[in-house]
């Protein structure tokens, strides 16, 4: 049984990373489409506030933490020392143990650039995967073409990177139309899985942006701790009002 863990009272999936690469192996052989929210902040904050995105986000197959900000009044830390998955960096350990079986991925994402680099991350963590094509997604395009673009590579899944509340609502929109077994959203942490990244992209590198990057890194890395604490203020807050409304 699956095990979850309310935040701002929204459930947030708990399981371990093994557990999670079982689920993926899983659902990879059976037939409908499963989806697969990362959450981060901005997503739980705006859960709270609007009940129609909120109804987006419960109808997702697993609702899994994609920053650790968000686990900051669980116990991050020994969450993540029992091996539970408590980051989008689950996705990269998920990628590396795939079964090998020929599986294929499709990318859909904001820009053409962070389209590349989720390319070489995808095929950093496994090698054998074959990414069958990416396209750029937005607002104004035509969706019917881009289902249709999607659906002719016939994906295993679908990585997508697309603004928060845009991404969830086209997702589950086109679900019954995409014709792939695995659907990942992680428009709301894709900066944090780039940032996992020690070395520097080939392409960074031939475009002379080395620099830039590395300072990237270094403003992620800071963010992230400035994330957790003004999140835990957030939490702390919401928790307080509503022992306040129980109490009258």
């Amino acid at each position: 049984m699956q095990a979850s863990v309310k935040i701002m009272d929204i459930d947030v999936d708990m399981i371990s990373n093994d557990v999670f690469i079982k689920i993926m192996n899983e659902y990879l052989n059976e037939e409908r489409l499963h989806v697969i929210f990362f959450a981060s902040t901005e997503i739980l904050n705006r859960a709270v506030k609007e009940e129609m995105y909120r109804r987006l986000v419960d109808m997702a197959d697993l609702f899994l933490p994609g920053e650790e900000a968000l686990l900051t009044v669980h116990h991050a830390e020994a969450l993540e020392a029992a091996d539970m998955v408590v980051s989008c960096k689950g996705l990269g350990l998920v990628l590396e143990n795939l079964k090998k079986e020929d599986r294929s991925l499709y990318i859909v994402a904001k820009t053409e650039e962070e389209a590349d680099v989720l390319k070489e991350y995808c095929v950093k963590m496994q090698p054998e995967l074959n990414i069958v094509g990416q396209c750029t997604y937005e607002e104004e395009m035509d969706d019917a073409a881009v289902v249709n673009e999607i659906n002719s590579h016939v994906p295993d899944m679908l990585l997508v990177s697309l603004e928060t509340g845009m991404q969830e609502r086209w997702i589950m929109e086109h679900v019954s139309l995409l014709n792939a077994k695995i659907c990942i959203a992680i428009g709301g942490v894709v900066n944090l899985i780039l940032a996992q990244e020690k070395e520097i992209p080939h392409w960074v590198q031939a475009l002379h942006l080395s620099g830039p990057y590395e300072k990237f890194i270094r403003e992620q890395k800071v963010k992230k701790g400035v994330r957790a604490r003004i999140f835990r203020k957030k939490v702390v807050q919401y928790n307080n009002q509503i022992e306040e409304q129980e109490k009258r």
